[in-house]
């Protein structure tokens, strides 16, 4: 995750990485959208397309984990359920988003709670926030 959190400040954008059940970093991705004119190319969508391709496979191997810089949205999150990630850590959270439009009135941990007939997914919120949350001030 520190990875992650230098990548979002030095190279401004959103980062997230898809670690193996060994702890590898097997992808990591970066928020595209507007570069690609892509409403969907979020940093944790590019990395799991990634690691998939990278893999081919559709779902993801036992043990694998999502990280990310900030809380995954409903499209993010719905997308973490359907590669069958074990978990997902993610550091900042749309308190500290300030005043840029994003669909934080729809938590991850509802979507994910709402996934679990198909896929229980662990989640751990707000890691290393102080060294992300001042991030869109």
């Amino acid at each position: 995750m520190k990875e992650l959190i230098k990548d979002q400040w030095t190279k401004d954008s959103i980062f997230a990485a898809v670690i193996d059940a060994e702890g590898n970093i097997v992808s990591k991705g970066k928020t595209t959208v507007r570069d690609d004119h892509d409403p969907t190319a979020h940093a944790e969508i590019n990395a799991i397309r990634s690691a998939c391709k990278r893999l081919k496979v559709d779902v993801l191997p036992k043990g694998y984990w999502l990280y990310s810089t900030f809380e995954p949205c409903p499209l993010c999150a719905a997308a973490i359920i359907w590669a069958g990630f074990e978990g997902v850590v993610y550091a900042n959270n749309a308190d500290h988003r300030g005043k840029e439009i994003n669909w934080s009135f729809i938590k991850c941990s509802d979507v994910l709670l709402s996934g679990k007939y198909i896929k229980d997914v662990a989640l751990v919120e707000d890691f290393l926030i102080d060294e992300i949350k001042d991030y869109f001030e």
